[in-house]
């Protein structure tokens, strides 16, 4: 359960821990990822502890429950899992959520809903969770997880507490790369593709050749590439935002020039636009037409 994470979200566990033993938990949360591959699983351990009848955060204590078994085997009726149904989080699929939640509970004195990837969240979705959110009925939270809050309504942000997960030690990124020696080229690599774009705007597409598909060739390396370049912009607008680097420390000059350029919308908006054309890698999309749609929804997305 939740004990399981006190070494690796030492500021969240505690800040989780302290709500429900003071018994001062908000009705609604929302979890920025950070990428963290075990962000559902915390959130399910959370979730398993506000559900505990004794409130426990780990399951020593535990003789003959099977609540939590009942919660794995997504058998337990007052706990709700949803998730995109193909590209995205439909408005029939809370109104479901919401019917399930007006009969009365009998298996315990609070209704969990968890939304995985909230940023899938389509316009009537958005509206039908804000007004579940607006109207908090008592017992019931919500838990609502996303690897990109900035595609979330600004509504929906201000009405839950966020809770920011640190990333794991080893990220996706890393684990694909080779060796750190790669990872420094390819930032400089993805430092003078960003540099041209931000200066030459649509003229870059006359020169993709050189600064991009001479290095992210096969499709690992194509995903590598977005990546990096989504880490970028989010560095950009870290810097915008007074935050801490997370990447790009050592490009602080040339992210100082392009976050100049860009406002924090405009930053937001190229966010969310690499992570909407990202997707298309999967189903082995023309990687030549790919990238010139990148670069053009960047350039209009200014």
């Amino acid at each position: 359960m939740l004990d399981e994470y006190i070494e690796e979200q030492k500021i969240v566990y505690k800040t989780l821990k302290n709500a429900i033993t003071k018994n001062k938990y908000s009705h609604a949360y929302l979890f920025e990822a950070n990428g963290n591959p075990n962000a559902y699983k915390i959130v399910l351990a959370f979730a398993k502890m506000l559900l505990c009848p004794y409130n426990y955060s780990n399951n020593l204590n535990c003789v003959k429950c099977t609540q939590c078994h009942k919660i794995d085997n997504n058998s337990f009726d007052d706990i709700k899992i949803i998730d995109a149904d193909g590209m995205w989080i439909k408005k029939e699929q809370l109104d479901e959520l919401q019917k399930s939640f007006n009969t009365k509970s009998i298996q315990s004195n609070k209704k969990i809903y968890i939304i995985k990837n909230a940023e899938k969240l389509n316009v009537q979705a958005s509206n039908s969770i804000l007004k579940f959110l607006e109207e908090p009925e008592e017992g019931i939270i919500a838990l609502l997880i996303t690897n990109n809050m900035y595609q979330l309504l600004n509504t929906i942000i201000s009405r839950c507490q966020i809770i920011s997960l640190a990333k794991s030690k080893k990220t996706n990124l890393l684990e694909l790369l080779i060796s750190e020696e790669e990872l420094e080229l390819k930032l400089d690599i993805i430092n003078k593709f960003v540099k041209n774009l931000e200066i030459e705007k649509l003229n870059t597409l006359l020169v993709t050749q050189n600064l991009w598909h001479d290095y992210f060739k096969e499709r690992t390396n194509y995903n590598i590439g977005f990546e990096l370049l989504l880490l970028y912009y989010k560095d950009l607008l870290n810097l915008k935002l007074n935050r801490k680097l997370e990447v790009f420390e050592i490009k602080k000059d040339t992210l100082l020039e392009i976050s100049q350029k860009n406002t924090v919308d405009q930053l937001i908006n190229k966010i969310n636009k690499i992570i909407e054309l990202k997707e298309y890698i999967k189903v082995n999309a023309n990687q030549n037409l790919l990238l010139d749609k990148l670069i053009i929804e960047l350039v209009r997305g200014e």
